[in-house]
């Protein structure tokens, strides 16, 4: 049995041919459907975004054939068997745990670290999932390689490759604070802003999320579209302010993250009630998301510690270097416990086929 990995990107296909091999959500269930069907074929994902398509299969390499799998796309994609054969790479075992982990941190993305590629891995295995096309082994692949990811941009020694903004207010909060966990999170942004950085901020241990908007309708709105993409035990974290909780979660808070030019918080009237509500006085964090930071910013009421999140974090060579260093080191312990795993399974089968 073997990890297996294809795939095409717009790097490896000629430009009037991207279009050949996009593929629409209907046709890449009925892909997912034909390939299942392929001799020697236990599991398969298929990953797809602007960018690349990626198909990682488990395979009975006694039986597959990759000859009849590239022929499949051939015929799908209306080219020749000889362009197929130049325009798409391959890679097994070790190097398919490596890919996936690589893209799902986003270090082969722009801005390094980037989390747009993350929703796509999480969508490709909810889609699998659904259709019944994975299973023990490419499903616990792409978890782990979720997982990793959400881990990766918490890690301070990784930080020179997380250059998205997003990473940079959660380190900036880091900065300051002692530690993430057991904390009261305001946040605010677009849909995918929000969803990122509320999964981030749970994973890294918050108590609560709290989505805020100057509309109290639009904060209860994003909630309702973002909700479908939490688990059970994210949504019971998660709240949005409404008129009746403004006071109370501004009060409850220990840090937001926020643009201040578009959430208007503090009015004297919310000061005075939240002053009300808070029985003991604490050091809350905001961090300001922002294009230019405020010169001035003080509320003696509470106290508030302003973070300007529009400054930049620069990371010299060496720092650069350690960063790699770290990630790679982190990277290969993960996959030699998966390959580990895979080897038990495996020697498990064999067993029970013996028996």
């Amino acid at each position: 049995m073997k990890l297996l990995m294809y795939g095409v990107n717009k790097e490896t296909v000629m430009k009037e041919d991207v279009d050949k091999y996009l593929l629409t959500e209907q046709n890449k269930k009925r892909q997912m459907y034909d390939i299942s069907k392929f001799n020697g074929v236990e599991e398969i994902v298929v990953l797809t975004n602007d960018f690349r398509n990626e198909y990682y299969l488990y395979v009975d390499e006694t039986v597959f054939s990759h000859g009849e799998f590239l022929r499949y796309l051939a015929e799908e994609t209306d080219k020749v068997l000889q362009d197929i054969i130049l325009e798409t790479y391959s890679k097994f075992n070790e190097d398919v745990l490596r890919h996936l982990f690589e893209i799902t941190s986003g270090y082969l993305s722009q801005p390094q670290g980037a989390f747009s590629i993350l929703r796509s891995v999480e969508k490709a295995i909810e889609l699998a999932n659904t259709l019944h096309t994975s299973g023990p082994v490419v499903y616990r692949m792409f978890k782990k390689a979720i997982y990793l990811s959400y881990a990766l941009k918490l890690e301070k020694a990784i930080k020179p490759l997380n250059q998205s903004l997003l990473s940079k207010y959660v380190y900036l909060l880091q900065e300051r604070m002692e530690h993430l966990e057991k904390k009261h999170y305001l946040v605010s942004g677009d849909d995918w802003q929000v969803y990122f950085l509320t999964k981030l901020l749970i994973f890294a241990g918050a108590q609560t999320v709290t989505i805020i908007q100057n509309d109290e309708f639009e904060s209860q709105k994003q909630f309702e579209r973002i909700k479908y993409y939490l688990n059970d035990n994210e949504r019971t974290k998660v709240y949005p302010v409404t008129a009746k909780s403004l006071c109370y979660r501004l009060s409850k808070a220990d840090a937001a993250i926020l643009n201040t030019s578009k959430i208007k918080l503090f009015d004297e009237e919310i000061l005075e009630e939240v002053t009300v509500i808070r029985q003991t006085k604490k050091v809350q964090y905001i961090v300001d998301t922002r294009a230019e930071g405020l010169d001035h910013f003080e509320f003696p009421e509470l106290d508030l510690q302003y973070i300007d999140g529009s400054i930049e974090m620069t990371y010299n060579d060496d720092e650069q270097t350690e960063a790699f260093v770290a990630f790679d080191e982190e990277l290969n312990e993960h996959i030699e416990k998966f390959m580990q795993f895979l080897e038990k399974m495996q020697m498990s089968e064999k067993t029970e086929t013996l028996y």
